[in-house]
């Protein structure tokens, strides 16, 4: 469901900058996609090497992710906040000295930060009313009907 937005309207220097911009823009798309496709790939790692198999026996008192055995009273383990696993002091991160997650919960939660600034920056591009292009010095005002338009168009050519 591809816009098509006519720039024929617009100078040739002000026609480049804008395809120059919307250039950058998909590449920088691209870069984000493919940084948060590995982190997502990465989780997923920790999570299968972390993760207990139903058909092996573990024993009683062992760390969740790396299935170390956790004594009683020395290196007994702590229940983690997120996920409610037991889990050792080295499959710990450490947020401040009274706060603390297991490895998967501290990598889901920085998975999910790009996310959450992509749509930010997503909803504080959409709710622009004028933007300045910058052709040779000097700048226009480009109106917010037709800026909006456009960034309408970038949005439903690379997210289908």
């Amino acid at each position: 469901m591809a816009c098509e937005f006519n720039l024929n309207f617009l100078k040739e220097l002000e026609r480049e900058a804008v395809l120059e911009v919307l250039y950058r823009d998909q590449m920088v798309r691209k870069t984000e996609e493919e940084r948060i496709r590995k982190m997502k790939q990465q989780l997923q790692q920790l999570r299968w090497k972390g993760a207990k198999n139903a058909r092996h026996e573990y024993q009683e008192r062992s760390c969740a992710r790396c299935q170390k055995s956790l004594g009683l009273l020395v290196n007994r383990g702590a229940v983690c906040n997120g996920c409610s696993h037991r889990v050792c002091s080295e499959c710990r991160v450490c947020l401040n000295p009274c706060l603390w997650k297991c490895t998967i919960c501290y990598a889901h939660g920085h998975q999910s930060e790009p996310l959450r600034e992509l749509l930010v920056k997503k909803a504080k591009s959409l709710n622009t009313t004028a933007k300045e292009i910058s052709t040779n010095g000097q700048s226009n005002k480009t109106s917010g009907s037709a800026l909006s338009h456009l960034t309408l168009f970038c949005i439903k050519t690379n997210y289908r």
